[in-house]
């Protein structure tokens, strides 16, 4: 089988290839806006009839570089080729003859491929260059320049010419406007304002000359217009209130003039009134700092300021703003933020609570934590009530927190305070806790406190804190608001050990280092132990001779009914207390003998005698029966004639039952 050439095989890829893909993947764009002209010298004021010049745009710059070839194609439709730089070449005379129409193209080639511009045909009797006109003078009010035309010394009849002008610092030119003559009044001008102006002709049998040099000329000056953009940034107390009070500087036309100071009325929250009059010419207050964006007041318990601009020819109206008495709450959702080195991209959920459409959002950003008014990096942003997002520009650093708020301003200077949020371009792990140390509580019990890592060095936001004993306990907890101490308990922990905590911070870019802390726990104390060994012996000992005691007393009288009913006993209060010992060593109640002794026909009788607080009776005399085992116990005091109660003959034992015992 036949093997097909390299070069067949190219023909078929260039054939299959789209029209323009060698362009898209790395060959020349396409230049384009070519023209061709006979140059006009404006040194000596000639023509160049030596050569024709053409020139292009090259269009968007080519990592790859192009050799570009300026193509002439004569009536005949012989065509020739010439080198040229990337934007213009040359024509020779000895190529082409005068008064004959010309077509020529541009070609640019790159090892990747080529692309060509549009075709351009022209005579070449009627492509002389015109001469570039000169702006001279200009005129106030109104705002008009004049130009010279040099058709006539080209020898030619004066044409038209356009102009065109722009606001510096602006870089884009206002629509080019044609038909003039030598004078050009624009109308609308903005005050103390630097417009530019450029101007190019077209003689007749010629084509347009060069736009002529850029004309620079200020507008006239004007009072002030508008607002004052203020804003404050105050560290709130119920104390005290320490404010830096800001506003934007006006743009140049808004200003009329130049700014030669701001009149800032202060109200306080005694009532006073305080009038600042700060020149930024020759600095009359210390207190005003301004640059060319923006001016700083320092402000202490104030309640509300106004501040107005004033030029040589007025002054704003003043704008007006009230300071809250005391900080803010959130009353909205939290933003959502999208952050780059360059801007913040901010969103939000309108408030429902507010209903006042002339009201106006006002985005705030800082740098979040820093004591400092106001704090680095502070700018805000004013947004129409139906806005729903921002883009914040600024210069905003990794690892670095930066606080965004959103307010609601009324037309009277009053704001709320709807959200805020705290956002990083990039987190990075956060450094050690500043402080950490254990409290002893208890034989098995401790207390751990640290400081939190304050905002402004977090380097990202703090996940959790977690506390780790040992190797055997690990404690997540959750971040808390605010910059007071922390504190955690640890129990359960074993008497005379030591043990090693530490504690460290996450964010989403991981753990940061630890900070440990070393502690004992308390031991038992063995002196205490002896002592309480050698006297618990004794000390039991008598509390149970005191508690049987008692128990005793207490439990015989439960079994007897209250013996204070009896007769005997009724006088005797004063002697005996029931179930608390009395103070006589021996107590006694009454003490009994019994003697026996024959009596007739042999029996065996008993006699008591008295004891120290009664007498028993003669047991034979009473009941005539030896065999009766019963006895009578009286009082001393108590009367012989009256006979024994009933109490005392059912309870009291008699002197034959005690002799049973």
């Amino acid at each position: 089988m036949a093997r097909l050439g390299n070069s067949w095989l190219l023909s078929i890829f260039l054939v299959i290839v789209p029209k323009g893909y060698l362009a898209q993947h790395g060959g020349p764009p396409p230049p384009t806006r070519l023209e061709c002209h006979i140059p006009y010298e404006e040194d000596s004021g000639m023509m160049v009839r030596s050569a024709i010049k053409c020139i292009w745009d090259p269009g968007p710059p080519s990592k790859t570089p192009s050799i570009y070839t300026l193509h002439l194609e004569s009536a005949d439709n012989s065509v020739q080729q010439v080198s040229g730089s990337n934007t213009s070449a040359y024509i020779s005379p000895m190529l082409v003859s005068s008064h004959s129409v010309l077509s020529v193209w541009v070609e640019a080639k790159n090892q990747h491929g080529s692309a060509s511009s549009p075709r351009s045909t022209f005579n070449t009797a009627k492509i002389m260059r015109s001469a570039t006109p000169n702006i001279r003078q200009h005129n106030l009010v109104p705002l008009e320049i004049y130009w010279e035309s040099k058709c006539s010394k080209q020898g030619l009849s004066e044409g038209q010419c356009e102009v065109r002008h722009r606001v510096a610092p602006d870089v884009n030119w206002a629509e080019v406007e044609k038909g003039f003559h030598g004078v050009y009044c624009l109308e609308n001008v903005l005050p103390y304002s630097w417009y530019e102006f450029q101007v190019r002709c077209s003689c007749h049998g010629s084509s347009p000359s060069d736009w002529s040099k850029v004309y620079k000329v200020e507008s006239p000056g004007a009072a002030p217009v508008g607002l004052l953009d203020i804003w404050s940034d105050c560290k709130l107390s119920p104390q005290s209130s320490e404010c830096t009070l800001m506003w934007k500087t006006p743009p140049g036309w808004n200003a009329g003039s130049e700014i030669l100071g701001y009149v800032v009325t202060l109200s306080h929250w005694n009532g006073t009134v305080t009038l600042v009059n700060a020149s930024t010419v020759a600095k009359a207050s210390d207190q005003l700092t301004c640059d060319k964006k923006l001016c700083h007041l320092m402000a202490k318990d104030v309640t509300a300021v106004n501040v107005s601009a004033y030029t040589a020819y007025g002054a704003t109206t003043p704008a007006c703003l009230h300071i809250p008495l005391t900080a803010q709450y959130e009353r909205g959702e939290p933003l959502q933020l999208n952050m780059s080195s360059e801007r913040v991209l901010v969103s939000w959920n309108p408030p429902t609570q507010f209903i006042n459409n002339q009201s106006k959002y006002v985005v705030q950003y800082k740098q979040a934590g820093l004591l400092k008014t106001p704090a680095k990096g502070f700018d805000w942003i004013r947004l129409n009530r139906t806005q729903m997002s921002a883009t914040l520009a600024g210069q905003f650093e990794n690892y670095t927190a930066y606080q965004v708020a959103l307010f609601l301003v009324s037309p009277n200077g009053s704001s709320d305070h709807i959200s805020s949020t705290v956002g990083y371009v990039h987190q990075g792990i956060p450094p050690k806790v500043p402080f950490f140390e254990v409290v002893k509580l208890k034989a098995n019990s401790v207390k751990v406190i640290w400081k939190p890592i304050l905002l402004p060095q977090r380097r990202g936001v703090i996940v959790c804190y977690q506390i780790g004993l040992d190797s055997q306990r690990v404690y997540n907890l959750s971040e808390q608001q605010g910059d007071e101490d922390r504190s955690f308990r640890l129990d359960y922990l074993n008497p005379g050990q030591n043990y090693e905590v530490w504690i460290r911070a996450f964010t989403e870019a991981g753990p940061g280092p630890k900070s440990t802390a070393t502690f004992k726990t308390e031991g038992f104390d063995f002196h205490i132990l002896f002592v309480l060994v050698m006297i618990f012996p004794f000390i039991s000992f008598l509390l149970m001779r005191k508690c049987s005691w008692v128990f005793k007393e207490c439990i015989g009288l439960k079994k007897v009914p209250d013996p204070s009913n009896s007769h005997v006993f009724l006088k005797m209060t004063h002697q005996i207390n029931i179930c608390i010992p009395v103070e006589e060593p021996d107590p006694v109640l009454s003490h009994l003998e019994i003697v026996e002794y024959k009596l007739a026909g042999g029996k065996i009788g008993h006699r008591g005698s008295k004891g120290a607080m009664g007498a028993l009776m003669d047991q034979g005399e009473l009941a005539g029966d030896g065999n009766d085992c019963y006895s009578k116990m009286t009082d001393s005091d108590e009367d012989e004639d009256n006979g024994p109660s009933d109490y005392e003959k059912r309870f009291l034992p008699s002197a034959s039952e005690i002799m049973c015992l």
